[in-house]
């Protein structure tokens, strides 16, 4: 099932662009349902889609040895992740685990380069840049995340 532009709007990702850039992006991206406690992806799984919380809670994790995971921080609605799927590596560096019941707007990365971006490198750009920042904010929440479990 896709998803609205006006879904999309509400994504941080995409909460920049015009309804009329999303549609195309809209038609691509499909939900998905998980249980609480499934994992949408795992460290070193194939990053193939790009995520997007559209109900329920996803908590981002780092493996802390002997199969041990810490939960770095924790995505609500309208907010993305994924992001190596956009990357050359093309390799999840955590898991990605269902607080809750959890539905997602997930699109696969690669059509969306080659679909979208590629013909329109203004939205490419303006999307990837959105996803650096993103990105950014990110890490400096890991590492305030770490700092914290140190002083444990």
């Amino acid at each position: 099932m896709a998803v609205k532009p006006e879904v999309l709007k509400g994504m941080d990702i995409f909460e920049f662009l015009k309804r009329d850039e999303l549609k195309d992006i809209a038609e691509m991206t499909e939900v998905e349902e998980f249980e609480q406690g499934d994992l949408i992806f795992k460290e070193g799984d194939q990053a193939e889609k790009i995520y997007m919380v559209l109900e329920g809670r996803v908590s981002i994790e780092l493996e802390a040895g002997a199969g041990k995971r810490i939960s770095v921080y924790t995505l609500t609605k309208g907010r993305f992740f994924g992001y190596p799927a956009l990357l050359r590596t093309k390799r999840y560096t955590t898991y990605a685990r269902c607080l809750d019941k959890v539905k997602v707007a997930a699109i696969v990365a690669d059509e969306l380069v080659n679909k979208v971006f590629k013909k329109d490198c203004r939205r490419g750009y303006l999307v990837i840049k959105k996803v650096a920042e993103i990105i950014a904010n990110e890490l400096s929440d890991t590492r305030v995340q770490l700092l914290f479990l140190a002083q444990l």
